[in-house]
């Protein structure tokens, strides 16, 4: 049935809750206005609509739940929001609404409990952040890159891609071990940083192959990033020692479109292709006609 109190206007419960507590408590009415308050809100908050607390794209949220706490049957109500603190900054909470009553045709009002999640919340992002990370590169993993191009795919956004796969990587842990390997790849990482715009989203897809999403480019722009890419890798390979493997890469190209499969599906049979005519090239995704042999061959080539 709810809460059932006698109010008194005062606000005496509210203050001792705020004095042994972190949380905020406040008091409203079934118009939503403040009637009382305990914790870090100001005293001017006190007749205001209990949603203009909130930040602006929350108080349609706000509004709502505290209706539907107000139309159940003494049950509460709980959602997540944001308030701008006193010096501006977004703070989240939980907030429960209790529905207040001095009887079941009797109600009088709300009793809201803010519960800072700041920190939960914080936590929260950096494991999501972890989770779509790539800790060796700090590119994003392939998940975020699958995420990332079904999101274009859906929007219909233009666009190109490239895959990147450094050729002959694994012969090169063979003979300086995995240690060495690890350093090369966060080497490239930082050439690719460097070659490719702003704009251009990054990924370590697989062990040895990068990914570069290039919204807005066409083909044509994508095959001048590409030539970027493998300029500064013959620039590494020129100042190589004698006797190191060739630093060099095969790159795929495809343009985006509406199945984010097939526009992976090209770029995979681009770098393929680029393998099979010697490495160290730029391909397109050909045609069945031209090549039907690569059609047959393991992507892993």
């Amino acid at each position: 049935m709810g809460v059932h109190f006698v109010p008194r206007g005062d606000g005496v419960l509210l203050r001792l809750w705020a004095g042994v507590s972190s949380e905020i408590a406040l008091a409203c009415d079934r118009q939503g206005r403040i009637t009382e308050l305990g914790g870090a809100l100001p005293a001017a908050a006190i007749g205001r609509p209990l949603w203009e607390l909130a930040i602006p794209g929350h108080r349609d949220r706000l509004r709502q739940a505290l209706g539907a706490a107000l139309d159940r049957d003494g049950r509460p109500e709980r959602i997540e929001l944001a308030l701008r603190g006193p010096d501006g900054a977004r703070e989240w909470y939980e907030l429960r609404i209790d529905p207040v009553s001095l009887g079941p045709d009797h109600q009088l009002g709300a009793i809201c409990v803010l519960h800072p999640i700041g920190e939960r919340r914080r936590l929260e992002r950096e494991a999501f952040a972890a989770a779509m990370t790539d800790p060796l590169t700090g590119f994003t993993n392939r998940t975020a890159f699958i995420a990332m191009l079904a999101h274009l795919a859906e929007q219909d956004a233009p666009g190109a891609l490239a895959l990147v796969d450094l050729d002959r990587f694994r012969a090169f842990n063979l003979r300086h071990g995995h240690a060495a390997g690890d350093r090369l790849l966060v080497s490239f990482a930082g050439l690719l940083r460097q070659v490719t715009r702003p704009d251009h989203i990054l990924s370590r897809i697989d062990g040895e192959t990068f990914a570069v999403i290039m919204p807005e480019a066409t083909l044509e722009e994508a095959r001048l990033a590409a030539g970027a890419i493998t300029a500064a890798l013959a620039e590494v390979a020129i100042g190589a020692q004698r006797g190191e493997l060739p630093f060099t890469a095969s790159i795929g190209l495809a343009p985006l479109g509406p199945d984010s499969d097939a526009s992976l599906r090209s770029a995979e049979l681009a770098v393929t292709d680029a393998k099979a005519r010697g490495r160290a090239r730029i391909g397109t995704c050909p045609s069945r006609r031209r090549v039907p042999w690569l059609w047959r061959l393991p992507l892993s080539a």
